[in-house]
């Protein structure tokens, strides 16, 4: 598309994360293949005409996000691996620190995203977002509920995402929308 975020009335933050995820890795990847994909988008659409006009564009990945993601999720595989072996954070203290660690990058992901997200919606722009895992929304959704007020959220999904910290991950992707309803601006959650 012809337009910049500071053009386009549409800003998409993509966030390369899948710290969390429990099956496979490569959902980091997504806001990038998306973005390639997007350019084999058919832009008539025969009840609006030039609605591609709007303006969309797709924001720069946050470094810092982009960067730990890796090494985040290496350690929270292992993670993972020691409790499929029967190991506990209460009885391990390597597992304790990376959990402890890992919360706090999560937490950090979801300021950054909030920032960047306030960003976009200080400018009155349409903000959407495109994540890796589902853990992403979270810094979004705080601004939202910052910027806007009380809002609903339609979640379309397989799992209802409703786990306290699965894992012993605060922020993990099957606790999005446990977190979400901890949010007072969210006043509906339809799944």
């Amino acid at each position: 598309m012809p337009f910049t975020t500071d053009e386009a009335e549409v800003v998409i933050i993509p966030v390369p994360w899948e710290v969390t995820v429990s099956y496979n890795a490569g959902t980091a990847e997504g806001p990038m293949a998306i973005a390639t994909a997007s350019y084999q988008v058919d832009l008539m659409d025969p009840k609006i005409k030039d609605a591609w006009k709007i303006g969309l564009a797709m924001d720069e990945a946050n470094y810092e996000i982009a960067s730990k993601n890796e090494s985040m999720r290496r350690k929270a595989e292992a993670y993972i691996e020691q409790l499929e072996e029967g190991e506990l954070p209460e009885t391990n203290d390597d597992m304790m620190r990376t959990q402890k660690l890992l919360n706090s990058e999560c937490a950090n992901m979801n300021n950054l995203v909030k920032e960047q997200a306030l960003g976009w919606l200080n400018q009155n722009k349409i903000v959407g977002l495109l994540g890796g895992d589902h853990s992403t929304p979270m810094g979004m959704i705080q601004a939202l509920a910052e910027k806007k007020g009380e809002f609903a959220i339609l979640q379309i999904d397989a799992h209802a995402d409703l786990r306290d910290a699965f894992e012993g991950f605060q922020y993990s992707h099957a606790s999005i929308m446990f977190n979400a309803l901890k949010v007072k601006e969210v006043t509906k959650l339809v799944q």
